[in-house]
C-alpha cells in the first residue's frame, strides 16, 4: 500500500497529485465533503488523521498517563515542571497517539511518503517500521517554506501580535523588556494577585475584581497580550518584566536539566511515552524549563515585594499563569482558579492546583464533575457577571445572521475548506430570510486575513451580503443578531442567555473536547449534523429559541462575600 502523508501546510493540488496512491492521509482537518471530493480526484481513499481521535476517551486517558512523570522534576519551590510543561506538550503527545493508530492500520508491505518533514510522519514511520520518503526534505525547500510562513504571518498578523511573537521568540527571559518597563512602587495594602498572559484572561479576572471595590488587586501581565486599556480603580497593573532579574543560577539550571534528563529516561521505559521520547517531544520541554525558571523567579519577586494575600488565575493551563497559582498555594495563600471561556476540556487531566475553582454555573459545574471527573468539593458556582444581563435583547426583526468564527488554523483545520462549504450556504440562508450575514471574528483572527478569504471564495453577489467585523462582543451585536451560527465558541452561551437561537455545526467540532454535546444538553444551541442543515434553519427556528431558564443554568453570579471568602480567607491545611 502506497500511503501519502499530506502536511497541514501543503495543498492537495501539489505535484504529488500526479502520482498513484492507495491512501492519502491529511495531517490536518477538513469537512467530510472535502475528502469525498479529493477521493474522487485522486482515485483513492482520502481522509484525515483526526478520524482516529476518540474525543473524551482520549482526553480522560491523559490523567493516568501524565501521572507517570510526576514527582521527578521538582524544584526547591515545590514546582513540578512536568506538571507545568507537560500541559504544553499535550498536543504533540496526542498527535503521536494518532500516528500510532494510523500505523496499526497499515499493511505489512506499506510504503510511506510525506510531503515534508513532520512529527506525525515520523511517528507513523517509527511505529509501523515502513520506509518513509520525504518529498520536500532538502534544506532549500525548508528555507523556502519558512520564508513563506513568515511572509504569511507578516501579512495576516497585526502589529501587536507580531510584537508578541517576537518577544516570545527572542526575549523569553525578559532580558530586553525589563529595561523598558516602568518601576511600580509596592503597595502597603494587601493585594490579590491577578496573573494574566492574554486579554481574555485579563477581562475575566477584572470582572471579579469589580465585585470587591474596597479590595486592592494587582494585575501582572506575563506577556504583552495580557495588557488591557481600562481597569477598575481598585486594580493596579504592571508587566512581569518589571520583576525579571539577572539570568538564572547556572547550578540550579544544571540540576533542573539533569532532573529532566532522568525524567526522559524514566518515561522512555513506558510504552505510552517511548515514541514521544524517541522523537524528541519530551526533550522539547527543556526549552520552556530553561526560560520557565526565569519566569518563576520573576513571579517569586512579585510575592516578595508585594503583600499578596491571594491569587485569582483565569487560565491554570497556561504555564505563565499556572506558575503563580502554584506558588500561591505553596505559600498557603488562597489559590483560586477559573476559566475565561465556557468550558475547559483539560480539566480532565490537569492536577488541581487550586483551593477553590469558580465555575460559571450549573453547565460548567456538571462538565467539571461528570465529564472531566473533577472532585466537586473544591468547586464553587460563581460567575463574575449576573446571569441574564442581556436577556430580552432578541427580536425577530434583528437584521443579522452572525457566524461566530474561530481561529480554525490553530486546531489544524483547513480554513479554506470550512469557508467554501459554509459560506455559500450561509449566504443562501441570509438571502432567503432577508438578513445580512456577519462574520464576527475571534480575537486571534484579523479582518484583513478573513476578508481576503471571503473575497477569494465568494462571488460578487455573496460578497455584497457579507460583513467581516472584529469589534468586541457588545449588547449592540447581540441586539442585531437574529440567529447565531458557530461551532463551539463560548459566545454561544452569551447568545443563548440573550434569547438568541444558536445553531452548532457539529461536523466541525474539536477532536477532543465534547463541548457541543454539553451545550446542547443545557439548551445553549441546536446541533446541526451536516452542512445542508444550514439551509434548513428556518424550519428549526421555533424549536431553537432558548428557554427562559437557560441563562440561569449557565451563569450564577457570585456574591461579594463568597468571593471574599474564597480569595481572602486563610487556607485550612488538610
Amino acid at each position: 500500500m502506497r500511503v501519502l502523508l499530506l502536511h497541514p501546510e501543503d495543498d492537495f493540488n501539489g505535484p504529488w497529485k500526479k502520482r498513484h496512491w492507495d491512501w492519502v492521509v491529511d495531517l490536518a482537518r477538513a469537512p467530510k465533503s472535502f475528502y469525498e471530493q479529493r477521493s474522487s480526484e485522486f482515485g483513492c481513499a482520502c481522509s484525515s488523521i483526526y478520524d482516529f481521535a476518540l474525543e473524551m476517551e482520549d482526553v480522560r486517558a491523559w490523567r493516568d498517563l501524565f501521572a507517570l512523570g510526576r514527582g521527578r522534576a521538582v524544584d526547591r519551590y515545590g514546582l513540578d515542571w512536568w506538571d507545568i510543561v507537560g500541559l504544553s506538550l499535550h498536543p504533540d503527545l496526542q498527535d503521536i497517539r494518532l500516528g500510532v493508530r494510523l500505523a496499526e492500520k497499515l499493511g505489512a508491505n506499506s510504503t510511506l511518503t510525506a510531503t515534508r518533514p513532520s512529527l506525525l510522519a515520523r511517528a507513523v514511520q517509527l511505529h509501523s517500521g515502513a520506509p518513509l520518503q520525504v518529498l520536500q526534505s532538502r534544506i532549500d525547500a525548508r528555507v523556502r517554506h519558512r520564508v513563506v510562513r513568515y511572509g504569511r504571518a507578516l501579512r495576516d498578523l497585526e502589529l501587536c501580535q507580531l510584537r508578541q511573537v517576537t518577544h516570545d521568540k527572542l526575549d523569553p527571559h525578559y532580558r530586553w523588556r525589563r529595561n523598558f518597563v516602568r518601576d511600580v512602587p509596592s503597595s502597603v495594602e494587601p493585594v490579590v494577585l491577578l496573573p494574566t498572559a492574554y486579554s481574555n484572561v485579563s477581562k475575566t479576572v477584572l470582572n471579579y475584581a469589580r465585585l470587591l471595590p474596597d479590595q486592592k488587586f494587582l494585575l501582572v501581565a506575563a506577556r504583552d497580550s495580557g495588557a488591557v486599556a481600562q481597569v477598575p480603580a481598585n486594580v493596579q497593573t504592571v508587566s512581569l518584566a518589571a520583576f525579571a532579574d539577572e539570568p538564572s543560577d547556572r547550578s540550579e539550571l544544571s540540576d533542573a536539566e539533569k532532573s529532566w534528563a532522568e525524567l526522559e529516561r524514566w518515561l522512555g521505559r513506558h510504552s505510552e511515552f517511548s515514541a514521544a521520547v524517541t522523537l524528541g517531544v519530551v526533550h522539547q520541554g527543556l526549552q520552556f524549563l530553561r526560560r520557565g525558571i526565569s519566569v518563576r523567579n520573576a513571579w517569586n519577586r512579585v510575592f516578595e515585594e508585594w503583600p499578596v494575600v491571594g491569587c485569582l488565575c483565569g487560565d491554570d493551563a497556561n504555564p505563565y499563569t499556572r506558575i503563580p497559582l502554584i506558588l500561591a498555594a505553596r505559600r498557603n495563600l488562597p489559590a483560586v482558579a477559573c476559566h475565561h471561556g465556557a468550558l475547559d476540556f483539560r480539566m480532565a487531566f490537569k492536577v488541581p492546583q487550586f483551593s477553590t475553582y469558580l465555575a460559571q454555573g450549573e453547565m460548567e459545574h456538571d462538565y467539571l464533575v461528570n465529564v472531566c471527573g473533577v472532585d466537586r468539593g473544591g468547586i464553587l458556582d460563581g460567575a463574575a457577571k449576573p446571569p441574564a444581563l442581556t436577556a430580552g435583547l432578541w427580536s425577530n426583526d434583528a437584521p443579522w445572521i452572525v457566524f461566530f468564527t474561530e481561529p480554525y488554523e490553530t486546531d489544524l483545520w483547513r480554513a479554506d475548506a470550512i469557508y467554501r462549504e459554509a459560506l455559500p450556504r450561509l449566504c443562501a440562508l441570509a438571502r432567503q430570510c432577508g438578513k445580512r450575514l456577519v462574520l464576527k471574528l475571534h480575537p486571534f483572527e484579523t479582518v484583513a486575513q478573513r476578508q481576503r478569504l471571503v473575497n477569494r471564495i465568494s462571488g460578487k453577489a455573496d460578497r455584497g451580503l457579507v460583513s467581516v467585523v472584529d469589534s468586541p462582543m457588545s449588547p449592540e451585536i447581540l441586539r442585531n443578531t437574529w440567529c447565531a451560527v458557530t461551532i463551539e465558541s463560548t459566545v454561544a452561551c452569551e447568545c443563548a442567555s440573550a434569547g438568541i437561537p444558536v445553531f452548532l455545526c457539529a461536523w466541525l467540532k474539536h477532536a477532543y473536547c465534547g463541548y457541543i454535546q454539553q451545550y446542547a444538553r443545557f439548551g445553549v444551541g441546536r446541533i446541526l449534523e451536516a452542512p445542508d442543515d444550514l439551509l434548513h434553519i428556518p424550519g428549526m427556528f421555533e424549536q431553537a429559541i432558548p428557554s427562559s431558564d437557560v441563562a440561569l443554568r449557565l451563569s450564577r453570579q457570585i456574591t461579594p462575600d463568597e468571593l471574599a471568602d474564597a480569595l481572602l480567607q486563610p487556607v485550612v491545611l488538610g
